[in-house]
């Protein structure tokens, strides 16, 4: 998830820096995999006028611009763009202003006329690839004001690679709850309450209450969906990496990112009679937003109207209701799905939508009421319109039930191997926003939020207290064992004396998934059978590996992204080659990049190459008294000319590349 740090200090503003906000995320569980400046750096632009726009005298495709930049003296600029004109206000790059592509703007003549600046499109400020014609500012901006502040171009955008358990944290709302309780800072508590004037009744129900609990709507009649959607909302929108739309949609993402809870909204004047939440009928059509049309199966969860099916819950609207520029009545729809209904739904009609990545994680069943007075707020402050009451469908007996949690301190010390004061844990606890009581023999009965699905059990509040306190502050503590050595075998080889011949020569070893890509497989073993599994995770867990190094190279790339360019991974584990348990095969495999030392005085440095990984190969082939062979082959996964095949008596038992 892609979100703006500016966004997120308008919910929780520590006083550290961006890199240092990150970097404290990370170590508490919401990994940040990039953080980057939303422009590049460049110097001198500022805010102007085109006070007149005449065309050039000798160029029919130039333009003779006079901008006022505030200072009391206009300058003559010459302009190509097709969309420079009259009391238009533009970004300017003055004499002197050096761009982010390190172009320094100095006096030129253009076709005999003398230019003294620049008028900028995105692309020249490094803002998007969009060179079509200049940007224009709000009117409202100030002359000779910076660039920099105008556009807010000072934020950074954080990538964040969010673990499944963690649904709750798909939101700004979320993150920052995870900055105020790393920085002990308070909640800001904010109610939304929107205006309602009109009384339009619209009804609605639920067939299925134990995948739907909770279904709220509101009708808003009279909007105008033509209405631009405000700079502030836009570009926090594209700063998330989110395409803009209509305002009635843009307002349903916002909400989404700020909030955490998918709305839908429907063309009121488009849906035949009442609404239902039901399951669909065998073989019911349905032609969806991105106008795929799917055969739907009695399994998929449905919102229809009298006649037909108009969306799959939780994942994707209809056509035929969808809001468009005329649409002047929205039906605005707020609801809990129950995630194990939605989990797989979403990939077995082969999509991926914001809406259905939330709901199967879990969609806090407490803040949908909160969602749709917000995105109603929305509404009536951009769009205009008249608010009727909300139409509340709920079973609470299938809303999941948070049960109380006991936990000792002792166990809490016995587990992390150290004592936390009870005041401290205690205070997390509040910041966590869990309820607690104190018990008299030093232990907590505990009820989670209903925005933490992932704490069930004493395990998992045991993490929390752990990833707070900080895993690199842990205390180490020397460990001891008592065991009884027995003799070995020196004709048996074990993994054991695999692993260790690897380690002792500077290998770390690795576990990872035995769940890989389509265009993973490709890559690293083509020829070999490929396993798909029938309801994969995501698209990039969709086939049994046939080969370690898919996920080897995955660990590599991971630890040079984050500055580690010196590797030496191994990993020991299965493969699978066919649907039969003896087509699991369990295999060896390493991986090495960056230098063959760490860096040191008394050695240069020098790049792995192939006989270092050859010579690693050959040390863990020791152990066998077999006889082994090297010869040059072809790999489609390895580099021509840098490949062998590993031969023993006529058959293949490796590669090396």
């Amino acid at each position: 998830m892609n979100i703006s740090t500016r966004w997120i200090r308008e919910w929780a503003n520590p006083d550290v820096s961006d890199s240092e906000l990150s970097e404290k995320l990370t170590m508490a569980g919401l990994e940040v995999d990039r953080i980057a400046p939303v422009a590049p750096p460049f110097e001198g632009l500022v805010v102007g006028h085109v006070v007149s726009c005449d065309k050039h005298p000798n160029a029919d495709k130039l333009s003779l611009c006079e901008i006022d930049i505030g200072d009391g003296s206009n300058l003559q600029i010459i302009c190509g763009a097709p969309n420079v004109r009259k009391d238009l206000k533009v970004v300017v790059a003055t004499v002197g202003s050096v761009l982010p592509s390190k172009l320094k703007i100095k006096r030129a003549k253009l076709r005999g006329v003398e230019s003294n600046g620049m008028l900028c499109s995105e692309s020249e400020i490094g803002l998007s690839e969009s060179h079509e014609g200049i940007i224009e500012l709000d009117m409202t901006a100030t002359l000779g004001e910076n660039i920099r502040s105008v556009l807010d171009l000072d934020d950074q955008i954080i990538e964040l690679d969010i673990t499944p358990n963690r649904g709750d944290c798909f939101s700004v709302l979320g993150v920052a709850r995870e900055v105020c309780v790393n920085y002990n800072l308070s909640m800001p508590s904010t109610i939304y309450k929107a205006e309602q004037k009109g009384s339009r009744p619209f009804t609605s129900k639920v067939a299925n209450p134990s995948e739907c609990a909770k279904y709220l709507t509101r009708v808003i009649e009279g909007v105008d969906n033509n209405a631009q959607t405000p700079k502030w909302m836009a570009q926090k929108l594209l700063r998330a990496s989110q395409q803009l739309h209509s305002p009635i949609v843009d307002i349903t993402n916002y909400v989404l990112l700020e909030l955490g809870q998918p709305m839908h909204a429907f063309d009121l004047k488009t849906i035949n009679g009442d609404i239902e939440v039901r399951s669909a009928h065998k073989n019911e059509k349905l032609e969806l937003l991105n106008g795929q049309t799917v055969s739907l199966t009695e399994k998929t969860l449905v919102i229809a109207d009298e006649k037909s099916a108009i969306a799959i819950a939780g994942v994707m609207g209809g056509m035929k209701t969808a809001t468009l520029e005329n649409s002047t009545d929205i039906l605005f729809e707020s609801a809990f799905f129950d995630p194990i209904s939605i989990a797989g739904i979403a990939r077995s009609y082969g999509l991926h939508t914001e809406a259905s990545l939330r709901f199967e994680r879990g969609v806090d069943f407490n803040i949908t009421r909160q969602a749709i007075e917000r995105a109603t707020e929305l509404v009536l402050e951009i769009c205009g319109g008249t608010a009727s009451q909300i139409n509340e469908c709920v079973d609470s007996k299938s809303l999941p039930a948070l049960e109380p949690i006991e936990i000792c301190n002792d166990k809490i010390s016995r587990v992390l191997g150290f004592d936390l004061e009870p005041s401290w844990i205690e205070s997390k606890f509040t910041f966590l926003e869990f309820e607690f009581t104190t018990n008299s023999d030093n232990s907590w009965t505990i009820k989670p939020p209903s925005f933490r699905f992932d704490i069930r059990i004493p395990a998992d509040i045991i993490e929390e207290l752990a990833r707070l306190y900080g895993y690199d502050k842990i205390p180490v503590q020397r460990l001891s064992i008592n065991a009884n050595i027995s003799k070995s075998s020196q004709a048996k080889i074990t993994s054991n004396d695999l692993s260790s011949s690897l380690v002792n020569r500077g290998y770390k070893e690795v576990i990872t998934y035995s769940f890989i890509s389509n265009e993973m497989h490709e890559l690293v073993d083509p020829n070999a059978t490929k396993i798909l599994l029938k309801n994969p995770i995501s698209d990039d867990m969709a086939v049994m590996r046939s080969s370690l190094w898919s996920g080897l190279i995955q660990s590599a790339k991971s630890n040079i992204r984050r500055g580690h360019h010196n590797a030496r991974f191994f990993e020991l584990g299965q493969c699978f080659t066919g649907t039969l348990v003896e087509d699991q095969v369990q295999k060896i495999a390493g991986i090495i990049c960056g230098n063959r030392h760490e860096s040191q005085w008394a050695e240069g440095e020098r790049e792995v190459d192939f006989f270092d990984a050859k010579a690693d190969v050959e040390a863990l082939l020791f152990h066998s008294k077999n006889q082994y062979t090297f010869k040059t082959a072809e790999h489609p996964a390895l580099q021509m000319g840098q490949t062998a095949k590993i031969i023993k008596g006529n058959k293949i038992i490796g590669w090396l590349g």
